[in-house]
């Protein structure tokens, strides 16, 4: 099955230098906010190359960096939004990968696993079928979504995305079948953030900085 090409991915992030630059701010920022919340250090004094500052007001400080990891944040998030949508593609296209969710029988132009349970098409019809892409389309609602052919007096014959809804039961396809098929794609997720370095490499400085402005509301609700 045709899936994103993953090293055309990680070039792209690795030669993004304003991706990189707003990636290395954040850090930065956040494990000093991290730092001074955590460990209870205080800056007293930074050199500019130019004069020196020494910090009197911590407080005020801790509050400074919190609202910079949180501007830093959206100016990242505004960096990576294009790449957050390729991340659900890499681990749905291994999702769909997988024989016991689904599979195409070329001999019987038929789809197999546990789709083929929702999908009752014959191939030979819709050929775009063997090619299908998952989606989320709200909470606890997936599409398949396949590539389909129509014809009209005015354009001819035109291609158009068909979906088929996986929340729509039927005496094959149950509640039990769709929650099987949501216990495959928990694993997938979890394989994508533990064994391939691109979820890590875009979403590492969100949790970093999550866990630096909590670590601020902690330390100012312990106050």
């Amino acid at each position: 099955m045709l899936g994103p090409d993953i090293n055309q991915y990680r070039d792209d992030i690795d030669n993004d230098e304003g991706l990189a630059a707003k990636r290395r701010a954040l850090i930065i920022v956040s494990l000093l906010l991290l730092a001074l919340s955590v460990s209870g250090a205080s800056i007293k004094e930074a050199n500019t190359f130019i004069f020196r500052i020494e910090f009197s007001n911590h407080v005020g400080l801790t509050y400074l960096l919190g609202a910079a990891v949180i501007f830093l944040l959206l100016r990242y998030y505004a960096y990576a939004q294009s790449y957050h949508s390729q991340l659900f593609d890499f681990w749905s296209a291994r999702l769909l990968d997988d024989y016991r969710v689904f599979s195409y029988n070329s001999a019987e132009d038929e789809v197999q696993g546990l789709l083929g349970k929702r999908i009752d098409i014959w191939g030979g019809d819709e050929p775009g079928i063997q090619e299908p892409r998952y989606r989320k389309v709200g909470m606890l609602k997936r599409n398949i979504v396949y590539t389909s052919e129509g014809e009209d007096d005015q354009h001819g014959t035109y291609s158009y995305n068909e979906n088929i809804e996986l929340n729509k039961y039927s005496g094959t396809w149950t509640r039990k079948d769709f929650r099987k098929l949501l216990r495959f794609e928990i694993k997938y997720r979890v394989e994508a953030i533990l064994k391939h370095r691109e979820y890590l490499d875009l979403m590492f400085p969100y949790l970093l900085g999550i866990a630096a402005i909590i670590s601020l509301i902690i330390k100012l609700y312990q106050q």
